[in-house]
């Protein structure tokens, strides 16, 4: 099997008497804060090998419907190098990807005989001169994702409870940055789905008027509306939508806005308000109820300009 990608490390020296769990408490601290996911998991695989002296550790994903563990970072310690890319069908190794779904983590002092591992024996362990491996599913919300599997290639004595407490810990620290990079990568489609709805929200040519539905309290305007209205967006944030109006009619309207907010009524209404120089203006309104977070709707109001002489009030 080739590698993939290869990236050279920085720092080639293995840290050889390091306290493992100081080690693990620097991780915890400072691995996955604000760093993009790749140097992430490359970081990871990197201290990993160092610490434990082991040379070869690898993160892999599963893909192509659970069928597939893709590579997304191997270190080899020797090498001082990094790759990725090679990947592991299902079909070829069933009582792996098994062990994986059955076992907290896979022990294997003698990788040729263990029964999760002698399947790689020709193809894997041989050519790359693998005697033993020690392998940690890695569980997002609960559900297997991949793992993280820790490979000695020489002479091994066995893997001690030491190694097996930090490689649990570095599997626990690759499912937190995976979860925390999922919430990133939502957070920036939301971001992104937010700005092209305020595009389209500033750019429409239609008058927008949003408010909340508890109150009628105006939170956000559109600049086609302030300049129907003649106002500024400023001067009517935080108003009460009956400011729309003219003032004679505000109780006719404050009743109208509640009861079709009750009902969640869209049907336009044909109504008037009142631009900031007095004069009234003949609209048809259309209102929208939203429901937001935390249980507090918003209302939407579309504002058309009808023909003079059309009836007014609704």
């Amino acid at each position: 099997m080739q590698d993939a990608a290869r990236h050279p490390s920085s720092n080639p020296t293995p840290a050889r008497g390091l306290d493992l769990q100081g080690a693990f408490n620097l991780l915890a601290r400072d691995a996955i804060h604000e760093r993009p996911i790749d140097e992430t998991l490359r970081m990871l695989t990197e201290v990993c090998a160092r610490m434990l002296i082991v040379e070869r550790t690898g993160l892999w994903a599963l893909a192509d419907g659970r069928s597939t563990l893709e590579c997304l970072d191997l270190y080899s310690l020797s090498l001082n190098e990094h790759s990725a890319g090679l990947r592991l069908e299902r079909a070829n190794y069933p009582h792996y990807f098994a062990g994986l779904q059955r076992e907290e983590m896979i022990v294997a002092d003698d990788a040729a005989t263990h029964p999760c591992t002698f399947e790689f024996r020709h193809d894997y362990l041989l050519p790359n001169g693998i005697t033993a491996m020690l392998d940690t599913p890695i569980h997002v919300r609960g559900e297997l994702q991949g793992v993280l599997c820790i490979e000695q290639v020489g002479p091994h004595a066995g893997w001690t409870p030491m190694q097996r407490m930090f490689a649990a810990a570095v599997a626990n620290l690759v499912a937190l940055a995976l979860v925390q990079n999922e919430a990133s990568t939502v957070r920036e489609r939301l971001n992104e789905t937010s700005n092209r709805l305020r595009a389209l929200f500033e750019c429409s040519n239609e008058a927008v008027v949003i408010a909340r539905a508890t109150d009628g309290t105006i939170i956000d305007v559109n600049p086609a509306a302030s300049r129907l209205l003649g106002r500024p967006r400023g001067e009517l944030l935080n108003r009460p939508q009956t400011i729309l109006h003219p003032e004679e009619d505000a109780e006719h309207y404050r009743r109208l806005f509640s009861e079709h907010t009750a009902a969640r009524q869209s049907t336009p209404l044909a109504c008037e308000i009142l631009n900031a120089g007095g004069e009234r203006i003949a609209v048809e309104l259309s209102a929208h109820f939203i429901d937001a977070d935390a249980g507090e709707g918003i209302v939407q109001k579309i504002l058309r300009p009808r023909p003079s002489g059309a009836e007014s009030r609704g």
